[in-house]
């Protein structure tokens, strides 16, 4: 991925958050769009903690809904709505409030609640309104969250998830196949080295013509 150092430059001398999406916007436009803009997937990390893998498109980009601390592996698709959170309010202090915890509200110093990182594989797709809470820390290459769903629990490789509380309704192939699969390291290729090879994985999964 090739990264734009002018547009970075530009780009972090402008605080106004209405500007930078504008920004980005037309970041994207120059570059294939957020799919495979390597400058825009730059200015995640730097300035917000997000990480995005190449191919990447969708809610993953939505700094209202995801928090510092995600990483996406490459090739995923989220809906826009898709919500991620890092932390709860405790629930073992006189008070939820996050007077006790966030200096927002002016009382600490600092953000005093522990926000674990989650690390979201290669080739997962996650429906619309989707909600990942805090326990979540893995979700594994290839899996499915089906819209709607609430997720509470670390996802399998190539699961298929439903439901509130989510639950695993089935896999999307069988072991073998998914062996196959993960020696390819299919998502490690860009654009042009994938495009040339997708017949090639699609024998993998349908057998030989």
């Amino acid at each position: 991925m090739i990264v734009n150092k002018k547009f970075l430059f530009i780009y972090n001398k402008i605080a106004n958050q209405r500007v930078r999406r504008f920004l980005e916007r037309w970041i994207s436009n120059k570059e294939k769009g957020y799919a495979y803009s390597g400058t825009i997937r730059k200015i995640y990390a730097d300035n917000y903690n997000i990480k995005i893998g190449y191919g990447s498109y969708g809610g993953c980009f939505n700094r209202s809904n995801i928090p510092r601390g995600v990483t996406f592996g490459n090739y995923c698709s989220l809906a826009g709505n898709v919500r991620i959170f890092r932390a709860n309010h405790p629930a073992d202090k006189f008070t939820t409030h996050p007077i006790l915890y966030n200096p927002v509200m002016h009382y600490v110093k600092k953000d005093l609640l522990n926000r674990p990182p989650l690390y979201i594989g290669h080739d997962v797709w996650i429906g619309a309104n989707v909600v990942i809470l805090p326990a979540v820390i893995n979700i594994g290459n290839g899996a499915i969250i089906g819209a709607g769903s609430i997720v509470t629990k670390d996802v399998p490789p190539y699961s298929v998830m439903v439901g509130n509380p989510a639950k695993q309704i089935k896999r999307r192939f069988n072991d073998l196949i998914i062996e196959r699969l993960e020696n390819t390291k299919w998502w490690e290729l860009e654009f042009d080295g994938l495009t040339t090879k997708i017949d090639e994985f699609n024998r993998i999964i349908n057998g030989p013509d």
